[in-house]
């Protein structure tokens, strides 16, 4: 079972056209949940999770199972979240109208990937430690409840260069589902997460070889109901931002130029150090190394160096990659309006899916 990860990127059109593909929507919070209905995704195909739920987000999931929506599943953080879904659910729905839970597991494994994407990690903020899973499970038990605990979400982390902590947290959650399964019959899932790099690491299907062997080697294997939330893997490379050239200074050595994007558009370099090839529009001169500056007034707005022909204000540039939390990453700091997004088609046919946020002073 495959969920996009809607952080990735959540314009409704792209959804869309994932969705019809078959793939559900992982949602983490009310507003992506909106953007995959909206892009015609049913709850029946949409997984929630986040770290940040409010009681009202908690409420519309155990309101939508009440009136026969429910989702795919819901994934609990913490002990005090699934105290807060179950106090909800109880005064909302007595029934017998079903909400169905994953419990997330913080494995407790060091990811290979920068320390900002190691969610995994027993430090992180993210999920229960393994103790904590059974006690909530086992405690849940003896409670008659229109929540219904189907098993476990393990996410280790993001843009993984290796298969080995993805692997290991992924035989932690195999091994505890099956103790538990002794208890209940309606333990049969596990959403193993997502963090597929993309082009600069093993591929998706290098992540379920390795896992599957490490399970024969442990007398395990995948719970009946095995999914994944892959996001930046499916969009990333499909986004290419527009800039254009503004100014042309020589620094040192090295030309600089100032774009009219900036960190608003593409945080990722200020944020994470991150690298998005870029690429002159025209033709030009034997590229040099060349340092690209963005247009807020931070000196951490900038994308490094490229190797680009001489370059004069208004030319246009191209920045890779930024189909994954580019758009969705989006701030107006500075006063900056969202810009337009637009989709090219197979047949190089274009549309608008997004406006240009239109100036307001």
């Amino acid at each position: 079972m495959v969920q996009y990860s809607l952080k990735a990127n959540p314009l409704p059109e792209l959804v869309r056209r994932i969705g019809a593909h078959g793939v559900g929507a992982n949602v983490v919070s009310r507003g992506e949940w909106a953007a995959a209905t909206k892009a015609g995704i049913p709850n029946t195909r949409i997984s929630f999770e986040g770290i940040g739920k409010t009681d009202a987000e908690l409420r519309l999931a155990v309101e939508s199972a009440l009136q026969g929506a429910p989702l795919l599943w819901l994934t609990v953080e913490s002990a005090d979240e699934f105290l807060a879904l179950a106090e909800i659910s109880a005064a909302v729905n007595p029934g017998e109208e079903r909400l169905d839970v994953l419990l997330r597991l913080n494995p407790h494994v060091h990811p290979e990937t920068r320390a900002e994407f190691q969610v995994g990690s027993g430090e992180s903020k993210f999920g229960l430690a393994e103790a904590e899973v059974r006690e909530l499970f086992l405690g849940q038990l003896a409670k008659p409840s229109a929540l219904r605990i189907r098993g476990i979400h393990v996410h280790v982390g993001s843009q993984l260069t290796a298969t080995g902590a993805w692997v290991e947290g992924g035989v932690r959650a195999c091994r505890l589902l099956h103790e538990l399964r002794s208890q209940s019959e309606d333990l049969d899932t596990i959403d193993f997460g997502g963090g597929f790099p993309g082009g600069e690491g093993p591929p998706p299907g290098d992540f379920e070889r390795s896992l599957e062997e490490e399970l024969a080697k442990s007398g395990l294997s995948l719970p009946p109901r095995a999914a994944v939330e892959p996001g930046r893997n499916l969009v990333a490379s499909a986004g290419w931002l527009v800039t254009r050239v503004l100014h042309v200074r020589q620094r040192g050595q090295m030309p600089l130029v100032v774009v009219d994007a900036s960190m608003s558009e593409l945080i990722r370099p200020a944020l994470y150090r991150a690298r998005h090839q870029i690429r002159a529009v025209r033709p030009g001169s034997r590229p040099t190394p060349t340092l690209v500056g963005g247009a807020v007034c931070e000196s951490t707005d900038s994308f490094g160096v490229h190797d680009l022909p001489a370059l004069r204000r208004g030319d246009l540039l191209v920045i890779a990659t930024t189909g994954a939390y580019g758009s969705s990453m989006f701030s107006g700091y500075n006063g900056r309006p969202r810009p337009a997004e637009v989709l090219l088609h197979p047949d190089q046919g274009l549309t608008v899916a997004r406006e240009a946020e239109p100036f307001s002073p």
